[in-house]
């Protein structure tokens, strides 16, 4: 039996994507038969929801936050914690790139021998390195040394992989899509979407428009809420759903508050894994328009359940989807994103056509067997080339 280390910062409920993918891939693990392991610092204002989910995937082991290496996602007992950990494990994997836990697991690998696959998480997208620029750049050694020594740099879609700066270090790069999450709900028309839509006190009658994550600068939701100015009939609703950035929050709250266009515009602020898989069900179109995005596992979701999603060019999981004809993907300019939203708000034809096409491509692409197998097929040849 495969004994693998996963370490990451957090997987807090409100971390984001990177704490759904680990909980994603653990199910890998336990469908492989792999004896994993997590390590993690465990952050109680994050939320415990899906770190007690995790232990029936993996051994978890949580640290507390150090008083100052906290701030850069350590930990004092992190060292020893990995230097005991990681020589019994026969594989590691690294999530993250520019925080404590990801750089001193990395290390410990090394020191002992251990392969890791190293998960960015988009971390290492341009985009993404903008922030905190010149301090990323001016360590760019640190991160060398790290990406250098693993097996390999694993992305979740291949636009990722065409972009990943590895600062010279020329490692191999592997694209493996995150499996479909569980209780997704299925296809939702007819009763189950109005029943979904009286649960979540939305309006029977109209369109509903889903955006479903963190309240985030890049995540596109100023340009969203103009389209949906420009597209929305006077039955129409969009939902924003999640939390994230407070004073953006305020902002939009405050913008929609003073809008004139006939649609409607509800915050639901943090949304439980119950009321997300209604929402899902209850909404015609899922929309994120973000400035950046890689995978999404919330474009996952909406994909299986029968959503027609429309998605900004920069989202990358989106080059996926049009080739399957499972999504629509717009410029990020309010004229041009109103039109394709517009269009999937009124032809019920198009609308149904693409909902169809990305479930079945996200049944199979995303299929939790398929995407185990892949998986299986990195682990071999790590071990065939180490």
């Amino acid at each position: 039996m495969l004994r693998v280390l996963h370490a990451v910062a957090s997987v807090g409920d409100r971390y984001g994507g990177v704490s759904a993918a680990v909980g994603a891939l653990g199910h890998v693990e336990s469908m492989l038969r792999h004896d994993a392991t997590l390590v993690s610092l465990h952050r109680p204002e994050q939320g415990d929801r899906l770190l007690s989910e995790l232990s029936s995937c993996f051994d978890v082991e949580v640290l507390p936050p150090g008083r100052v290496s906290g701030r850069f996602h350590g930990s004092g007992r992190l060292r020893s914690t990995l230097a005991r950990l990681v020589p019994q494990h026969d594989l590691v994997v690294v999530h993250g790139v520019f925080d404590l836990t990801a750089h001193l697991c990395g290390r410990t690998a090394r020191r002992y021998a251990v392969p890791y696959l190293l998960w960015p998480h988009g971390s290492l997208d341009p985009y993404d390195l903008r922030e905190h620029g010149w301090a990323k750049r001016r360590l760019a050694p640190l991160w060398r040394e790290s990406i250098a020594g693993a097996s390999a740099v694993m992305c979740t879609t291949q636009r990722e992989a065409d972009r990943l700066e590895d600062f010279g270090a020329g490692t191999r790069r592997e694209v493996l899509p995150l499996p479909l999450p569980d209780a997704v709900p299925v296809a939702a028309a007819g009763e189950s979407r109005e029943r979904a839509r009286r649960a979540c006190g939305l309006p029977v009658t109209g369109r509903v428009v889903l955006f479903l994550g963190r309240i985030d600068r890049k995540k596109g939701l100023p340009l969203l809420m103009e389209a949906f100015d420009l597209a929305a009939g006077p039955d129409d609703t969009l939902v924003v759903a999640g939390v994230g950035d407070a004073q953006l929050d305020r902002s939009l709250r405050a913008a929609a508050s003073a809008r004139e266009s006939p649609g409607r515009v509800v915050f639901t602020g943090w949304v439980e894994p119950r009321r997300r898989r209604e929402l899902l069900a209850a909404a015609d179109v899922f929309a994120l328009l973000s400035d950046n995005e890689n995978f999404s596992v919330a474009t996952a979701e909406a994909l299986a359940a029968g959503c027609a999603v429309l998605l900004s060019d920069e989202v990358y999981l989106g080059d996926e989807l049009v080739a399957a004809g499972g999504a629509v993907v717009t410029r990020r300019h309010p004229a041009v994103a109103a039109m394709a939203l517009r269009t999937l708000l009124t032809d019920d034809r198009v609308r149904e056509k693409i909902s169809r096409a990305g479930q079945d491509w996200a049944r199979w692409a995303l299929d939790r067997d398929r995407v185990s197998r892949s998986y299986r097929r990195v682990v071999e040849g790590v071990f065939a080339r180490w």
